[in-house]
C-alpha cells in the first residue's frame, strides 16, 4: 500500500460520510499532509505502523469526530493552528471578524487588544502575526484551552499573555487589563438550536464555548457592562453573534449605554458581527 492508496481509500470514506466527493477528497488530501507529512499522490510504501494509524484515523472519522482534531491541525487566516477537543475548530465567520478588527485597529492606530473566550487562541495571535506592535491579552475559563492557545502561540512566535479567568463573574474584571480593543466570540448557540447541529460538532467540540445556558444574551450582557463600567472612553468592542440574534445584540448594546452600534453582515449575507464603542 502507497499514500495514494491511502488517498484514495480516505477520499472514498471521507465523500461517502459528508455526501461530497469533492470535499472528501480535499480533506483526505489535508489528513495525509497532517497525520503522515506526506504528499498524497506519493508511491511511498506506508509502513505497519502507519496502517494502524490508518485504521485508528478511520475509525474516529466515522464517529464523526472533527477531522481537524483527528489530523490535529486547522486553517485560520492563512496560518495553522494546533486544536484539540478542548478548543472549537476555526470558522469561516470568524476570519470575518477578525479582518474588521484588523481594519479598525490599523484605522485608529490601536496597540493593546483583549481576546474573551480566547481558545486555541487564533484571535489574538492572527492580530499579532498581521499587526507587529499590538500587545494582546487572551482569556478563557479553560485551563485546558489555553494550554493549547499557548502551544499555538509559541508556534507562531507571538507574544501574548494567557489568562485563565471566569468572564463571567464579575469579581474578577477588576483584575482585567484596560485595553481599545475588546474582542469576543462568545458561546451563542442555545440548547434548542442542537437539533440542527451535525453530529461533528454536537458530540465532539467543547459545549462550554458553543452554548449559552439559559439566557441567550448572558455573554453580551456582561461583555458590554464590562467595557462600559471597567474600559476608558473610545475602547471597542468588537462581538461574534447568532445569526438570529443580531438585533438582540444590539438592543443590549444600547440598553448598557454603549455607542455607534453596528450590525454587520457576513459574506453569506447573515447577521454576524456588531461593533460598538464606549
Amino acid at each position: 500500500m502507497t499514500f495514494r492508496d491511502i488517498y484514495d481509500d480516505l477520499s472514498q470514506v471521507l465523500g461517502d460520510l459528508y455526501d461530497d466527493t469533492r470535499e472528501g477528497a480535499t480533506i483526505a488530501r489535508y489528513l495525509i499532509e497532517d497525520v503522515f507529512e506526506q504528499n498524497f499522490w506519493s508511491e511511498e510504501l506506508v509502513s505497519d505502523n502507519q496502517i494502524n494509524q490508518l485504521s485508528d484515523l478511520k475509525a474516529r472519522l466515522l464517529n464523526f469526530e472533527p477531522w481537524q482534531y483527528v489530523g490535529g491541525w486547522a486553517d485560520f487566516y492563512g496560518y495553522k493552528f494546533y486544536v484539540n477537543k478542548y478548543v472549537l475548530i476555526p470558522r469561516p465567520e470568524t476570519e470575518e471578524l477578525v479582518m474588521i478588527s484588523l481594519e479598525i485597529i490599523k484605522e485608529n492606530n490601536f496597540n493593546t487588544v483583549l481576546d474573551i473566550g480566547t481558545g486555541s487562541g487564533i484571535i489574538p495571535i492572527t492580530v499579532c502575526k498581521k499587526l507587529k506592535g499590538v500587545n494582546a491579552y487572551g482569556l478563557d475559563k479553560s485551563q485546558d484551552a489555553l494550554e493549547i492557545a499557548s502551544r499555538n502561540g509559541l508556534r507562531h512566535n507571538v507574544n501574548i499573555e494567557w489568562m485563565q479567568t471566569d468572564f463571567l463573574d464579575e469579581s474578577n474584571w477588576t483584575n482585567l487589563p484596560q485595553v481599545q480593543v475588546v474582542i469576543s466570540n462568545p458561546p451563542y448557540i442555545t440548547s434548542e438550536e442542537k437539533s440542527e447541529m451535525h453530529p461533528n460538532v454536537l458530540n465532539h467540540e467543547p459545549h462550554m464555548a458553543l452554548f449559552v445556558r439559559d439566557d441567550a444574551m448572558e455573554f453580551y450582557r456582561a461583555l458590554a457592562k464590562f467595557v462600559k463600567h471597567y474600559q476608558r472612553k473610545g475602547c471597542v468592542l468588537m462581538v461574534e453573534i447568532n445569526e438570529y440574534r443580531g438585533q438582540e445584540v444590539v438592543d443590549t448594546f444600547t440598553q448598557t449605554g454603549l455607542n455607534d452600534i453596528e450590525l454587520i453582515k457576513d459574506m453569506q449575507g447573515k447577521d454576524r458581527i456588531v461593533v460598538a464603542v464606549v
